[in-house]
Formats: structure tokens, C-alpha cells, sequence
């Protein structure tokens, strides 16, 4: 079957992708980012086209039998309505095209009243999809369990804080998550659907467990103390946002919504489409050993396999389009410096020379390309007019990087994104990430800030007269 999967990047389609061609399926995929999709095995055997659903997906689906539709974004304010556009325009191109089946990924929906934003987004948008003239099949699923999964890198994150874990009183509400493998399992078993099946199906592991349960499982797998969990009279998901943001790498745009979701029963009342797969639904337990299996193999044990990466994140609106934001964001480094405290980057450079490292180094490429030194950081990713990706090479009990994001909002407005990640080596590595967190805060809002300003002020310049 000739297939088109939008969200071939993300963590479910990444890995979708290989299972359907391993099965003899044509692959074409849909894209924003051409560079996410050269640093995948199997990027050389599918069909691609570049865009996103609202400007790419009818020519994206034409000639196609069958689509998954894997994307949804939690990322800030507005995701529902983005979502439900989004929805809308693909049900129209894949009926122009003669789809034959769209598959959708969806959210296990609550048991009890009431509803989060986030799941009943995810409802409306398999609802939009359903309504559509090609038969649909929604996959509603809670938690996927596997190393890169949002929710899953949530609960483990937290489950290796300490001994101690005071967690919000939804967390004792129960959940069914599911392993990656079965994910992939129902995936597939819809291509195998009756052509008028049009509907939902819940999809679900072997195990339902409470939140904190599903910490203290995962820190029995993974070879941690089970940490005593302790509950707090406190329901504030913007607030448990934040804190989730500052101790795990989920940003606080993707912890609000799942915060949010905890406070329901998300457990399975409907069977899957197909059955379980051979051999029954994966236990929690075993989800989380393959996890942790798959995260080594990938050669990410350099570090520690199962070493949390911390995130701070500072996000910023500008109001000038993305193209001047990112003409600041691609000038940063060597005689340009950082746009930070005066003194702030010469000072960590020199202590950094002290302990052997590279220092401060001016230095700058001609060229923006992976590979090439930036000041103390290696360029590891470019998406041109979009994003770049920096790793630390300075002396670190850990592994660093820094990325810089000019992300478009309309034709005139952009907003600016950096995030700074941090894959600890052991004990020594959290203690740094903490003790220095409120001046590397401190020094990287202050870069956010002056980075939008300076590009809000280019963008109002006026511009010299043609001779």
C-alpha cells in the first residue's frame, strides 16, 4: 500500500515509518524540516515533500492510499484551534485525492465529566477527521511509553529526583499507558480495516496504574530507589508547569497540558481495532525495560543512558517577522558576542581555560554548517532562517547544547525560542545543573530579551535608498 505519514520526524512516525517499509510499503512523507529528516537511517527510501498540512497537504496526498496523521501542536497558546484547521484541511485533501483510510493518533478520553484542553483537543480533532468523506480510524492512547516519548520522559525525569517525591494530589488518579511497540502494532492493523469502518478505538497496555505509580514502576526498572511519593494539597498546572520545566526536558507549553490531563481516569472502555497483539499487551514494566534497551542501543549510554536532560527554556515575542529575527540569531558569536551581561561570557570562558577547556574563543565561520566552531559551542544542527543547534564544548560534568528558534506567528510577527538542555554525568553533573541555575537563568533571559529587541529595532530601521 502506498502510504503518507505526516509527522514522519516526530517520536511515534519515526518510527512507524521503518515498520511500514519492513512490510513492503511505499512511504511518502510530509515535512516541515528537511534537516530533522536527514538525520533518520531510512530517509534515502521514502518519497518526500516539504510543508506543512496547510500548504503542502493536498499535492502531499495525491496518489497515496493511506494516511497517518501523527502531528498535533501542544506547543503554546492557540494549539486547539491550530489543531482542528490543521484537521480540517487534510479530511478535504485526502477526500480530493481518493485516500482510501486516514489514521489517526489520538488522546484516551475521560472516564468521568468533565475535560482537559488538551485531550478535548485531541478529541476535536479526531472528530473534525471522522467527519470527513474518507473512513478514519481514531487511535485514542494515554501515556506511550519509550525513551523520546513527551509524557514518558515527564514520569521518568521525575521518578530519579530523590528519595522524596511530593507530587499533586491528581496523581493518584489512574492511567493506562501503553508501549511504543503495541502503539506501532494498532498503527498498522488499520490498514487492514473493513473500508467502512469510520470510528474511534481505545488503545491501552496490560497494566493500569496511578501516576505515581507509574514513577515509582519506572525507578524499579530502571535501577533507582523507589522514591516515597507524597501527596500535595495542590492542583495548578501552570505553576507545576513551570517546576516540571525546570527538572525535566519537557517545556512548560507541553507539561501544562499533560498536567492538566492527570486530573482524569484515562483508562480504556473500547478495544482495539485488531485485537492485542500476539502474545497480549506489553506489561508497564516490560514498556519500560524496551525503553531503556532502545536508549542504549541508539549509543546515547556515553553519558548515561538513563540520565534525566534538564531544560531551561525562554521564550520571547517579537514583533517583526522571522526572517529578521533569524538575521540576528545567524550573526551571533565572535566579535558579535551574545547579546548578555556585559562580561558574563568572557568570565565562564576564562574559567573554562583554567579547568583546560577551549575558553571563550572568538570565533566565528563564514558559514553556518554542522561541524563548524562557534565560540566554545560546535554547530551539531542548521535549519536556515529557522533554527540552530549548538553543544557546549566547554568542561562540563555533562553534555550541553543550546538551540535558537525564530519560529513564524503571521507574516509580521515571529516568536523567539532557546532552549538550553543538559545530560548530567551522575550526581556531579545535577549538582552543577542546580547550583549554577539562577545565574545561567539570569544570563540567558537577559540574551532572550536583547535578542528580541535587537531584532524588533532592525526590522524598524528604515532602509537605505536604491542609487
Amino acid at each position: 500500500m502506498h502510504c503518507l505519514v505526516i509527522g514522519a520526524t516526530g517520536y511515534v512516525g519515526a518510527r512507524l515509518v521503518p515498520r511500514l517499509l519492513s512490510e513492503g510499503h511505499a512511504v511518502r512523507v510530509l515535512v516541515r524540516n528537511e534537516a530533522k529528516l536527514e538525520r533518520l537511517p531510512w530517509a534515502g527510501d521514502v518519497e518526500r515533500r516539504v510543508g506543512d498540512v496547510a500548504s503542502a497537504a493536498r499535492t502531499a496526498c495525491e496518489g497515496v492510499e493511506a494516511v497517518f496523521y501523527l502531528v498535533h501542536s501542544m506547543d503554546g497558546p492557540g494549539y486547539a484551534e491550530r489543531d482542528r484547521h490543521a484537521a480540517t484541511l487534510l479530511a478535504a485533501a485526502a477526500a480530493a485525492a481518493g485516500v482510501r483510510r486516514v489514521v489517526y493518533l489520538g488522546g484516551l478520553q475521560p472516564t468521568g465529566p468533565g475535560n482537559s484542553r488538551h485531550l478535548a483537543s485531541r478529541r476535536e480533532t479526531g472528530e473534525a477527521l471522522l467527519a470527513g468523506a474518507v473512513p478514519t480510524a481514531v487511535l485514542q492512547a494515554g501515556i506511550v511509553v519509550g525513551a523520546g516519548s513527551a509524557s514518558f520522559e515527564m514520569v521518568r525525569h521525575l521518578a530519579t529526583l530523590g528519595p522524596v517525591l511530593p507530587l499533586p494530589d491528581r496523581a493518584w488518579n489512574s492511567v493506562q499507558p501503553i508501549g511504543i511497540d503495541d502503539v506501532l502494532f494498532h498503527l498498522l492493523a488499520c490498514l487492514e480495516l473493513p473500508d467502512e469502518v469510520n470510528r474511534s478505538f481505545d488503545i491501552g497496555g496490560a497494566d493500569v496504574l496511578t501516576y505515581g505509580g507509574l514513577m515509582t514502576g519506572y525507578a524499579a526498572v530502571a535501577g533507582y530507589a523507589r522514591p516515597v511519593t507524597v501527596p500535595l494539597p495542590l492542583s495548578a498546572p501552570r505553576l507545576l508547569a513551570r517546576a516540571v520545566q525546570a527538572l525535566t526536558p519537557v517545556d512548560r507549553h507541553l507539561a501544562g497540558p499533560l498536567l492538566e490531563s492527570m486530573a482524569h481516569d484515562l483508562v480504556c472502555t473500547d478495544g482495539p481495532p485488531s485485537g492485542d497483539p500476539p502474545g497480549g499487551a506489553l506489561s508497564y514494566a516490560e514498556s519500560v525495560r524496551r525503553a531503556l534497551a532502545e536508549e542504549g542501543a541508539a549509543g546515547h549510554a556515553a553519558t548515561d543512558a538513563r540520565a534525566p536532560e534538564l531544560l531551561s527554556e525562554h521564550v520571547e515575542d517579537v514583533d517583526a517577522p522571522a526572517a529578521a529575527l533569524w538575521d540576528v540569531l545567524s550573526g551571533v558569536g565572535g566579535d558579535t558576542g551574545w547579546y548578555t551581561v556585559p562580561g558574563a561570557w568572557a568570565l565562564r570562558g576564562g574559567i573554562d581555560r583554567l579547568l583546560g577547556g577551549v575558553g571563550a574563543r572568538r570565533t566565528r565561520p563564514s558559514r553556518l554548517v554542522p561541524g563548524a566552531a562557534l565560540d566554545w559551542w560546535r554547530i551539531e544542527e542548521v535549519d536556515h532562517g529557522r533554527s540552530l543547534l549548538l553543544r557546549a564544548e566547554t568542561k562540563l560534568p555533562g553534555a550541553g547544547r543550546l538551540e535558537l528558534r525564530a519560529e513564524p506567528v503571521d507574516a509580521h510577527r515571529s516568536r523567539y525560542v532557546q532552549r538550553v538542555t543538559f545530560r548530567p554525568d551522575g550526581l556531579a553533573g545535577r549538582a552543577y545543573w542546580y547550583a549554577q541555575l539562577p545565574a545561567h537563568d539570569f544570563v540567558f533571559a537577559v540574551m532572550a530579551r536583547t535578542i528580541a529587541g535587537v531584532a524588533l529595532t532592525r526590522n524598524r530601521a528604515p532602509r537605505p535608498p536604491r542609487e
